[in-house]
């Protein structure tokens, strides 16, 4: 796993070569990396044949004891938590195969940007019979519309990037068919770390925005009030105002 910082945005490439295995090893560093303190958003990434194949089902199969598969089930669990409560936006790349819970990390994440390809992205549990609980099922309610829930978190589909598109796990695709994977990762990044910086920009509100998309929670008015008096929105208003005036 390489980790690098470019102005406040944290990039995560989680292997160059590989499945990219959410290993119970991995998915802490991962969840390490997602401190607030050292950024204010979050790219993640995987290969141009694989962005994660989720589980290794071989730890699973090996685990003899109970304790060693609630470690496993609980540890991803805390990784898609740590995405969706980091209160800058988490951002993937989906340019390689998401299965299972790789497809469920990049679901967790507050956009994805698709590549075109031959490979898929799609969820597998009901396939061999491991349950979807309640706090992973809200990610994928969270992205995927009700017409198109039932489908994709039970039937076991693999999408293609285009398909996968339409039905809403991936929310913009980058190049066209005949663009190279690695040109448009590249575009991908560019893009993600634009959009990265608009919402550092954005600052204190969409930190709560997303805090109150992700729990729903209530708000309090004052806060919006004693924001708009603040000298940095007060800028950032004038500076509207003033292009506006200008046209």
């Amino acid at each position: 796993m390489n980790v690098t910082v470019e102005n406040e945005i944290k990039i995560i490439r989680m292997g160059d070569k590989g499945p990219n295995l959410l290993s119970v090893d991995r998915v802490k560093k991962i969840i390490k990396e997602l401190n607030y303190n050292e950024c204010k958003a979050v790219i993640i990434l995987g290969n141009e044949k694989v962005f994660s194949a989720g589980l290794n089902l071989r730890d699973l199969m090996s685990a003899k004891e109970r304790k060693e598969v609630s470690l496993i089930f609980g540890t991803l669990g805390d990784l898609f938590k740590a995405c969706r409560e980091f209160p800058g936006p988490v951002i993937s790349i989906v340019g390689g195969h998401a299965i299972a819970g790789g497809c469920l990390l990049a679901l967790a994440s507050d956009y994805r940007y698709g590549i075109h390809g031959t490979h898929r992205m799609g969820l597998n549990e009901m396939y061999i019979g491991i349950d979807l609980p309640p706090d992973m099922l809200s990610i994928i309610s969270h992205s995927i519309s009700r017409d198109n829930l039932f489908e994709v978190a039970t039937q076991c589909k693999m999408y293609t990037p285009s398909q996968a598109h339409k039905k809403g796990l991936i929310n913009e695709l980058i190049g066209h068919r005949l663009t190279g994977k690695k040109r448009a990762t590249s575009q991908a990044l560019k893009k993600a770390k634009e959009l990265a910086k608009f919402y550092i920009d954005a600052g204190e509100p969409f930190v709560r925005l997303k805090q109150s998309l992700m729990h729903d929670t209530s708000f309090d008015y004052e806060i919006l009030i004693d924001n708009w008096f603040s000298s940095e929105t007060q800028a950032k208003v004038k500076a509207v105002v003033s292009s506006l005036s200008k046209k």
